[in-house]
């Protein structure tokens, strides 16, 4: 399992202590919507911000009347200026985590200020974070973007959507499948820039050689299940994945924007096949 992707490895990597990194992003309009709302930031390498081996986002704005771009937009340019000015370097791990719950507190704030504005008005975010420091992982975590976790072949969901599908889920009034199908399931309960008083999830992972971390907005888990998830992370090579998942929500209706970030540890294990896959579509266009 997982085995292409682990001799396809390709790209800009990093080492951490021993554990080496693969960070790769994209975004697409998909075939329904005007224009693009998702941000993302997937930094590593040279790119990677000081005291992170990687650091990586995905924001899908809301809001409608290009201001939903403004959110996802300021959610990651704050995040990143922040990283960048090193204010994180002297942070023990022990209190990462509430940095980054505090962190994402204060792009509420901006981004709520910002909406007071009468043209955007209502303007908000989710916001999907995660930190690769070592081999730890962290995030903080607001809205139904996504971070997952591949491990030896099996795909599990690290963040909790803050979603009226996702609690009706939880309280047994709707199965998983209907709920990926679910005429409201872009409903969030949760975003940055609606409330002042936000709650933030945060959390962290160990690592291990060989995993993949994917971090996505909506527009990819709405319109494939789990299951051709899994499937196209273990066919792609690093050099196609992001392109190959976003094709797949685009060729299932691309309903909604779609953005895809992947980071893989372990990055110079087992290179033995090819950089580039010659049977990956490009990046399909949308209809005009």
């Amino acid at each position: 399992m997982f085995r292409n992707l682990m001799r396809c490895l390709s790209g800009n990597a990093v080492g951490s202590r021993d554990m080496s990194l693969i960070v790769k992003g994209e975004t697409h309009t998909g075939r329904v919507r005007a224009h693009n709302e998702d941000q993302y930031l997937a930094l590593g390498g040279e790119q990677s911000p000081p005291s992170a081996g990687a650091l990586l986002v995905v924001a899908d704005g809301m809001g409608g009347h290009a201001a939903g771009e403004v959110a996802s937009l300021m959610a990651v340019q704050h995040i990143e200026e922040r990283f960048r000015s090193g204010v994180y370097s002297s942070v023990d791990d022990k209190d990462l985590e509430e940095a980054l719950r505090e962190l994402l507190g204060d792009v509420n704030r901006a981004v709520l200020t910002a909406g007071q504005d009468p043209d955007k008005r209502g303007m908000g975010t989710t916001c999907t974070l995660v930190i690769i420091k070592g081999h730890q992982l962290y995030y903080s975590h607001v809205g139904d973007s996504r971070a997952y976790l591949l491990r030896g072949g099996e795909l599990s969901q690290i963040t909790t959507d803050h979603s009226w599908v996702e609690e009706a889920v939880a309280t047994g009034t709707m199965t998983r499948e209907e709920a990926r199908v679910h005429p409201s399931r872009n409903v969030v309960t949760r975003a940055i820039g609606l409330d002042a008083d936000l709650k933030v999830d945060t959390g962290n992972v160990s690592l291990q050689q060989g995993d993949l971390i994917l971090l996505c907005s909506d527009g990819l888990n709405s319109m494939i299940p789990d299951e051709d998830i899994l499937k196209n992370l273990q066919e792609s090579s690093t050099d196609t994945v992001c392109a190959n998942l976003i094709n797949a929500a685009n060729d299932a209706g691309g309903h909604d924007n779609t953005s895809v970030v992947i980071a893989v540890v372990g990055a110079h294990a087992g290179v033995r096949m090819p950089t580039t896959d010659p049977a990956a579509k490009p990046l399909t266009a949308m209809p005009d």
